[in-house]
C-alpha cells in the first residue's frame, strides 16, 4: 500500500474517535473539478466504496485516504488563445492591449479552455497510529505532503504534528543496510530487496541503478567504497 513513506509525530493530547473522525472527514468530502475549477482536494473511502466510511479502522490503527483531482491545460494553448483575442482587440479598435489587460486575457482564455481538459486524479494515503503517536503518508512529493498536512490540520480541530526526527538519516542507514556482508546484520525483521540507485556527491554525479538485482554482493559494495550513496 505504501510506496513512500514519511513518518510525523502527533503533539500529546490530541485524540479523536473513528466517529468524530468520520464526521470531520465528511464535511471535507472529495468533490470533483467544476468546469472553471483546476484543482479539487477532498477525502475519499479507503476501500473505494461508494458512500462507504472515510475512516478504516483496523486493530486501532486508522487509514485514511486523500484524493487530489488537478486539470491542466498548456501554457502554449492559453497564450495562442489570448493572442488570437489580442489581436482582435487591436484590429477592431485599433489599440494594442497593455500589460494589465493581457493578463486578463490570459486569465480568461484559460476559464474557457478548463471545461475542455482533462482531469487527472491522485491519492494519498494517511495512516493514524494513536497509541503510538504516529501519523504516515505515502506522498512522493513535497507538493502532495503539503496537500495531506493542510487537509488534516482543516479537518482535526487541534492536531499538531511534527516530523518525525531519526537519530540516523536513511541515506546512513540504507548504506549500513547495503554495506552488510549477512543477512545477519540487518535490523530484525528487514530485508534488503532487489533494487536500488546510488549516486556520488562529486562534481560528475556519477550513478549507478539496480534493478531486479541482489544487492547483497561486492559490486554494490565497492560501489560504496568509492563514494556512491543510496538515494
Amino acid at each position: 500500500m505504501f510506496k513512500n513513506v514519511t513518518i510525523y509525530r502527533i503533539a500529546p493530547g490530541w485524540s479523536a474517535t473513528v466517529a468524530d473522525m468520520e464526521a470531520a472527514l465528511d464535511a471535507a468530502r472529495f468533490k470533483p473539478c467544476g468546469a472553471t475549477q483546476d484543482k479539487s482536494v477532498g477525502w475519499v473511502e479507503p476501500r473505494g466504496e461508494a458512500h462507504g466510511p472515510l475512516v478504516e479502522s483496523v486493530a486501532g490503527q486508522r487509514i485514511l485516504k486523500l484524493q487530489i483531482e488537478t486539470k491542466g491545460v498548456p501554457g502554449s494553448v492559453v497564450k495562442k488563445k489570448a493572442q488570437e483575442e489580442a489581436d482582435h482587440i487591436e484590429a477592431t479598435t485599433g489599440r494594442k492591449p497593455g500589460k494589465k489587460e493581457t493578463k486578463a486575457l490570459r486569465e480568461d482564455a484559460l476559464l474557457s479552455l478548463l471545461p475542455q481538459a482533462f482531469a487527472r486524479q491522485m491519492n494519498v494515503w494517511v495512516w493514524i497510529d494513536l497509541d503510538n503517536g504516529w501519523l504516515v503518508t505515502d506522498a512522493s512529493s513535497q507538493g502532495k505532503l503539503d496537500e495531506v498536512v493542510t487537509a488534516l490540520v482543516r479537518a482535526f480541530d487541534g492536531l499538531v504534528i511534527t516530523l518525525l526526527q531519526t537519530a540516523v538519516t536513511p541515506q546512513t542507514a540504507m548504506t549500513q543496510w547495503l554495506s552488510a556482508t549477512t543477512p545477519d546484520e540487518w535490523p530484525g525483521g528487514f530485508a534488503v530487496e532487489r533494487e536500488c540507485e546510488l549516486k556520488s556527491g562529486d562534481e560528475e554525479k556519477s550513478s549507478v541503478k539496480f534493478t531486479r538485482h541482489n544487492l547483497a554482493t561486492d559490486e554494490v559494495r565497492q560501489h560504496i567504497t568509492e563514494g556512491k550513496l543510496p538515494t
